[in-house]
Parts: C-alpha cells; sequence; structure tokens
C-alpha cells in the first residue's frame, strides 16, 4: 500500500521526534554517568594521614635542592611535554614558596608522567638528566590497604597492568581476601597506577622518595599486620570498615586499564 503525502510527512515526523527522544535520553544517560564519576572523584585522596611536603619532579631531576638551584624555570620540560599531549608538567606557583617557578607533575590522577623522557633532552641547564626508564626516581606510589579493591576480597590488576615497569615492581600475596597487590622500591612514581585505579579518589598516591623515607617503615609494618592478622579481624577490617568507604567510592570502570 503506497503512502500519500501527509501520511509520509507524519511518519517521517515521528520517526524524528523518537531519535530525538532517543539521543535525548543517552544524552541524559551518561550525564548522569558524568556527575556520578565527577562525585566519585570528589572523595578525599588515599593516605590522607600521609602529609605531603615537596614536589613530585619530571622524570630525570637531581636531588631537589641542586634541582632547584640548576632549574632556570624557562618552561623547556614544560613545553615539550604538552607539545607531546601529556601536559603533565606544570609549573609551581608562589604558594610553593622556594619551590615556586620550578616545574613538577601537577595532577598525576589524570595527566602522570609517561616516561616518554623526552623533557631530560630539551632540558638546557642539566637540571633534568637523561636516564634510563628504570633509573628514574620521581617518587614511589602506595596502595592504601583500606582503599584497594585487591586488599579487600576482590581481583584487580588495572594498576599492575598500566605500570611501564610492569612484573618488576609489583608483588602480589595472593590468598583468601584478594591478589593484594605491593608496589616495592622499584617504582620509579611515574603516577600510570593512580590513573588508571578504578576506585573513585583512586587507591594510590606518589609520594616523593624523601616522604617515603619518613614513613617506610610504618608503611611496611602496615603491609605485614594486615597479612597476618587473624581471619576474623580481617573480616572486621573488610567488612565492618573497608567496604563500606570503598562502595560509597564506586568503581569508575572507565578507568580500568585493559
Amino acid at each position: 500500500m503506497g503512502l500519500n503525502r501527509r501520511t509520509f510527512l507524519k511518519v517521517v515526523a515521528a520517526a524524528g521526534a523518537a531519535g530525538v527522544a532517543g539521543s535525548s535520553g543517552l544524552l541524559l544517560r551518561e550525564d548522569a554517568r558524568r556527575r556520578q564519576a565527577a562525585a566519585a572523584e570528589r572523595h578525599l585522596s588515599p593516605l590522607p594521614e600521609i602529609t605531603e611536603t615537596g614536589l613530585v619532579r619530571p622524570p630525570g631531576a637531581l636531588p631537589d635542592r641542586q634541582f632547584r638551584s640548576n632549574c632556570s624555570g624557562c618552561g623547556a620540560c614544560l613545553n615539550v611535554c604538552h607539545t607531546m599531549g601529556y601536559d603533565a608538567i606544570a609549573m609551581a606557583g608562589p604558594r610553593h614558596g622556594l619551590q615556586g617557578a620550578t616545574p613538577y607533575i601537577k595532577d598525576m590522577r589524570d595527566f602522570p608522567c609517561t616516561l616518554c623522557m623526552e623533557c631530560p633532552s630539551q632540558c638546557p641547564t642539566g637540571a633534568l638528566q637523561p636516564v634510563e626508564k628504570p633509573e628514574v626516581k620521581m617518587g614511589i606510589a602506595l596502595i592504601d590497604l583500606k582503599l584497594c579493591f585487591g586488599w579487600n576480597g576482590d581481583v584487580c590488576l588495572s594498576c599492575s597492568k598500566a605500570c611501564p615497569l610492569g612484573a618488576s615492581v609489583f608483588d602480589f600475596y595472593y590468598g583468601a581476601w584478594g591478589n593484594q597487590p605491593y608496589i616495592n622500591e622499584k617504582c620509579v612514581g611515574c603516577g600510570l597506577c593512580v590513573k588508571y585505579c578504578p576506585l573513585g579518589g583512586s587507591a594510590v598516591k606518589v609520594v616523593t622518595t624523601e616522604v617515603y623515607a619518613g614513613l617506610k617503615d610504618e608503611y611496611l609494618a602496615e603491609v605485614e599486620q594486615t597479612l597476618h592478622v587473624s581471619g576474623e579481624e580481617r573480616y572486621e577490617m573488610v567488612y565492618g570498615h573497608n567496604l563500606p568507604e570503598i562502595m560509597a567510592r564506586g568503581r569508575l570502570v572507565e578507568r580500568e586499564y585493559r
């Protein structure tokens, strides 16, 4: 049966309206998903008890005092990082005191260092030195055992998959409470694990090597204690304290490293 002109126009109009409604529905769902992800990211950073002092420098940086003496603040490292499309490096401002007007890694959650190693080759003063990737010492990544999926009954390999140095950096303590990842001192502090942690707000924090030296013993003691508490104590830790916080933060599947 053929369509007359009026019927044809009605069909076209109805199809168009349905398409618009469908598109609107998709946009609303996407908007809701983004708002949910943004809310999850507003939680406190992992390991909030650690006082963050000092700045995480670009790869190849000299020891901090020497770095500040040599760095002219020219921004060559920042420019090449931007040109490469990473935008990991920013220039410290007045609020950073003596460290102002020097480059640092500004936001590892969204803009970690990729270890492309272009910035040392552009540094005109030698404040950044060319080094091999395993020799980089930007900092150390620490896992918040209270927030990590792998320490609270789940299996998650996202951080280890994202690590450019892979198996040499990660140790695992497999057991009934998860795969329990541990980042050892071969970590170079690039922060890719921070970015790809699927927990809202991330369960991984990078600290400078100086900060790590001050808290190393306490952190290792916490790892040992968590591994060796009784089943009843671990049950209370996981179900009584950790999982409610983990569930409040949520899992951002789109962040998982695949």
